[in-house]
């Protein structure tokens, strides 16, 4: 089965960066087209009206954005050592694995590649598991990658 389209979700994690690789790997080996994602999570609260935020809630998804354009920055530059050409995108949403999965349905995307810490026990039940939630929701073949 060639792939047309990989995803593949980063954090800045060495994690998400052994996923890059297996990501380039692929791309090389099908000719897909990949595209790099990293999830700026909003806090529903940011927006909270007793006090007035608004220049401190600018100022907040400014710095954030910077900080995710250079977590995509890293991993195209990753990609261009594979010699593989990389789109990126910012995704903004509340709950990571819902963004990684309409982000697969909005770009048409026929194979994810995702990097997994590989928590277990209460690590796991207080910090969830991304990938996990992942394969709870999505159509697609994924690959789940161990850092």
């Amino acid at each position: 089965m060639a792939y047309q389209h990989i995803l593949v979700p980063v954090d800045g994690s060495d994690t998400s960066l052994v996923a890059v690789k297996q990501a380039a790997d692929l791309a090389k080996a099908f000719g897909s087209k990949v595209t790099a994602i990293c999830v700026l999570t909003l806090d529903p609260f940011i927006g909270v009206e007793f006090i007035n935020t608004r220049d401190m809630q600018d100022d907040y998804l400014k710095q954030a954005r910077a900080g995710i354009q250079q977590i995509l920055d890293q991993a195209k530059q990753q990609f261009a050592q594979q010699g593989i050409e990389v789109d990126t995108k910012i995704v903004e949403g509340q709950i990571i694995h819902k963004e990684i999965v309409n982000a697969v349905e909005q770009l048409h995307a026929d194979l994810l590649v995702i990097g997994s810490h590989g928590r277990k026990g209460i690590k796991k039940m207080v910090l969830g598991s991304v990938a996990q939630s992942v394969l709870g929701e999505i159509n697609i073949p994924v690959l789940v990658v161990r850092g």
